[in-house]
C-alpha cells in the first residue's frame, strides 16, 4: 500500500494532466514504460498536420465619430484576414493508442 501511495504522489507532483497508477510500481518504472508506449503510439499514429481556419475573415465596419460641434468623419472600414490555426488529425488515436498501452502494462488511470 505504501508504495501505490508512493507512486501516486511521485505521480501527482510530476504534473501529468493524466496520473496512473500500478500497486508496487514506481516512478522510474512507469517513465520506462511510458517512453515505449509513447514511441509506439508516434510510430503508428505519426502527426497528420493540417491548416484549418480558427476565425472566418471578416469585415470592420465604419465607425462615425462626431465632436460637439456636430462635425463627423468616418474612420475605419476594412477586412480582417481569416486566422489559421494547425490542427493534428492523429492526436485522438495516438492519444488512444498510448492509454490502451499503458493500460496493456498494469497501469490504471487515477480519478481525481
Amino acid at each position: 500500500m505504501r508504495a501505490l501511495l508512493a507512486a501516486l504522489a511521485m505521480l501527482a507532483l510530476a504534473g501529468c494532466a493524466e496520473r496512473w497508477a500500478k500497486p508496487g510500481a514506481t516512478e522510474a518504472e512507469f517513465r520506462a514504460m511510458e517512453a515505449q508506449c509513447v514511441a509506439q503510439a508516434n510510430d503508428r499514429w505519426p502527426p497528420m498536420l493540417r491548416q484549418e481556419i480558427v476565425m472566418p475573415a471578416r469585415f470592420v465596419p465604419p465607425v462615425r465619430s462626431c465632436d460637439r460641434h456636430g462635425r463627423c468623419s468616418w474612420y475605419g472600414g476594412w477586412w480582417e484576414p481569416p486566422v489559421l490555426g494547425v490542427v493534428d488529425d492523429h492526436a485522438g488515436p495516438r492519444h488512444q493508442e498510448r492509454r490502451a498501452c499503458y493500460m496493456a502494462n498494469g497501469w490504471m488511470p487515477v480519478e481525481d
